[in-house]
């Protein structure tokens, strides 16, 4: 059973859209769970500064330490701070969930990609199979 040099060719395409349609698949269910559950895939810098009060007002602190106002900044307190650092959570929250979609859009888009180069790969060493024998 020789196979011929564009059958072996198709083939080996084949393989690495395979392994390129499984490593994106892996990607995009993991882009999938971020905009179902985005507060669990949230980096654990940006989850850990809004766990409590003295954690955001210290990152509030870090972010002014080197602009223009380093001098005259002073975050705000008690119930502002709590209140600053829940909308600030909300809004990572939803940034990070939109990025994900975006990410599992272009993933969506690779895989549609690799579908189509898989067949077609697929068809030319069936074709040069056909031939061959």
């Amino acid at each position: 059973m020789k196979k011929s040099l564009l059958e072996l060719y198709g083939l080996a395409v084949c393989f690495f859209t395979v392994a390129c349609f499984v490593i994106v698949l892996g990607i995009a269910a993991w882009n999938l769970i971020s905009i179902v559950a985005p507060g669990f895939t949230l980096g654990a810098h940006e989850w850990e500064k809004h766990q409590t009060d003295q954690n955001f007002r210290d990152s509030l602190l870090a972010d002014h330490r080197y602009g223009p106002d380093k001098d005259t900044y002073r975050p705000p307190e008690g119930e502002a701070l709590t209140t600053e650092r829940e909308r600030s959570y909300a809004m990572s929250i939803r940034s990070h969930a939109r990025e994900a979609l975006q990410s599992l859009i272009q993933n969506c888009i690779i895989l549609g990609i690799d579908i189509v180069l898989f067949l077609i790969h697929w068809g030319i060493a069936a074709r040069a199979r056909q031939t061959s024998s």
